[in-house]
């Protein structure tokens, strides 16, 4: 079987980093409604610790990208869980704004990114042929984190307080090190389909000048690294400067969303917990669209980068639509339908990233990938913000 008993448990890892990772993340929006009570409605601030968290964790990925050329994705993963879990329990000791963009914003969001890429990367390289469904599976943990954890600190609210609460989601992340702690790199030569992992070669070559005649056998069949697994080089491709701006553009949408979606929620007549059970529906739609996005993407008949330009155009249209109906019900489908559109992409976007640059550099297209993301997700909310701040004041 492709990929092995060790590739079952990377995907797993990786399945349970998202949904503890991403799960964190998604959150914030239930935290935002307390937040701006108790900082008195300081929207351009509040709306920073989210904002800076997405963009710390989605727009590390250059950073995280070199670091796994220099540790082994296990070291890189377990130093982000202890990254996460301080920062969380940081910001009901320290509560300032200052000090929470540092401690949610800067470290759990940088944690996160490298917990997130060095799984994400590894359930591509443990296969070729189903690496649509392997990566699709994955993902979907961000869309059950997303759907489960706003429930869990909206009710974790209700009973301990917000900062309470952050204390109890720390706890919980602390799972983190033991899926961390899984994550193993392919054997030193993983190949299918006549292709070499790139991602080895460094070690081989290092490995090789201490026993040239062990390795012999590895350096005779690999393949020279192309200079799109260089930094910087990769943006010498046209086709992924046009990925690279679209996820900018559609994260900062989808960031205003996940932010300001459940304040939205209860100004317009809705209690903070169904606003929680809300943003779950958007998660639970994630998770059923990432599977559905690495079942289809797996297909040969199946173009997936319209399959993705498809599910772009879909999702953007329910988010215009969202802020202009009036009732729970249609809340509540919206935003299940634009999380299955979601969870499509995310499922889509390691594949439609390795049809784009090969698989040779996909590490550092990853990287670069998460910075858009990040770049994305830092401009959403605090231009939201400042767009709901000037409303007020006319």
């Amino acid at each position: 079987m492709e990929g092995g008993s060790w590739g079952l448990v990377i995907c797993l890892a990786a399945f349970m980093i998202q949904v503890l990772a991403f799960g964190t993340t998604a959150a914030i929006g239930v935290y935002n409604i307390e937040l701006l009570d108790y900082f008195d409605g300081a929207t351009v601030g509040v709306s920073l610790i989210g904002s800076i968290n997405y963009g710390v964790f989605l727009g590390s990925g250059p950073i995280v990208s070199f670091l796994m050329t220099k540790f082994s994705y296990r070291q890189i993963a377990l130093a982000g869980s202890l990254l996460i879990a301080v920062g969380l329990i940081g910001m009901p000791i320290l509560p300032y704004i200052p000090a929470m963009c540092i401690c949610f914003g800067v470290l759990t969001g940088f944690g996160c990114c490298c917990t997130y890429i060095p799984s994400h990367v590894l359930s591509g390289l443990y296969y070729d042929k189903y690496r649509s469904l392997a990566t699709g599976v994955s993902t979907s943990g961000s869309g059950l984190g997303g759907a489960i954890m706003p429930v869990v600190v909206g009710l974790l609210i209700e009973h301990y307080t917000w900062k309470g609460s952050l204390i109890v989601v720390a706890g919980l992340c602390l799972h983190l090190f033991v899926f961390a702690a899984l994550l193993r790199k392919p054997p030193p030569l993983q190949t299918s389909g006549n292709i070499c992992i790139a991602e080895e070669e460094n070690e081989e070559q290092v490995a090789h000048e201490q026993d040239p005649s062990r390795f012999d056998f590895i350096t005779n069949h690999a393949k020279p690294v192309p200079n799109s697994s260089r930094h910087f080089f990769i943006f010498t491709n046209c086709r992924f400067n046009i990925y690279f701006c679209s996820n900018i553009m559609w994260n900062a949408g989808c960031s205003i969303i996940n932010s300001f979606g459940p304040e939205f929620l209860r100004e317009k007549g809705l209690t903070p917990m169904e606003a929680a059970w809300l943003s779950g529906a958007f998660g639970l739609g994630c998770f059923v669209g990432g599977i559905v996005g690495g079942v289809f993407g797996n297909f040969k008949f199946v173009n997936r980068q319209i399959f993705y330009t498809v599910s772009n155009i879909l999702m953007g249209i329910l988010l215009i639509i969202f802020p202009m109906l009036g009732h729970i019900g249609l809340y509540t489908l919206c935003l299940v339908l634009s999380g299955i559109f979601f969870g499509v992409i995310l499922g889509l976007l390691i594949v439609v990233l390795t049809d784009l640059i090969g698989i040779e550099s996909l590490g550092n297209g990853l990287g670069y990938l998460m910075l858009s993301n990040g770049l994305g997700t830092f401009i959403g909310p605090p231009l939201a913000g400042k767009t709901s701040l000037k409303k007020e004041t006319c």
